[in-house]
């Protein structure tokens, strides 16, 4: 006597689970594609919090951001997400712009720095103001 066994085609098993990890890996792939190198620039830069936190100290040491934005506040990520970074120099330079907070108000904090020996040495930090009237402070220039 011999037993006959069916068994399912590999398509018949897997096709609940093909289909959700094709439209997965094809989001993952589409966002690469939109955003380019965006992701790991502003990656590379969030990873490295005393590049925006030292300048911010120095902001925060200036009499007239103090008197236009107030105390400013601690940058976030979506703050990052607002402005631009621009990496040059096999990335031991930067060129950004962050958004910054107030009590009183919001600016954009524009960074220039080159990396040297792992320590930021900064060349331009502006505050640039656009409400009630546009302003530019420079903290260094």
């Amino acid at each position: 006597m011999s037993t006959y066994i069916l068994s399912k085609n590999w398509w018949s098993k897997n096709w609940k689970w093909f289909f959700p990890t094709t439209g997965i890996l094809s989001c993952i792939v589409l966002f690469f594609m939109m955003t380019g190198d965006a992701t790991l620039r502003y990656g590379a830069v969030y990873l490295q919090p005393e590049l925006i936190e030292n300048a911010l100290l120095r902001a925060k040491k200036n009499e007239r951001v103090i008197e236009k934005i107030g105390e400013l506040k601690s940058v976030d990520f979506l703050s990052l997400l607002e402005g631009e970074v621009v990496y040059s120099n096999n990335n031991n330079s930067v060129a950004l712009t962050v958004g910054v907070k107030g009590a009183k108000g919001r600016a954009k904090m524009d960074i220039i720095a080159n990396k040297i020996n792992e320590n930021w040495n900064y060349q331009k930090i502006t505050i640039r103001i656009k409400k009630p009237t546009k302003e530019t402070i420079k903290i260094l220039e």
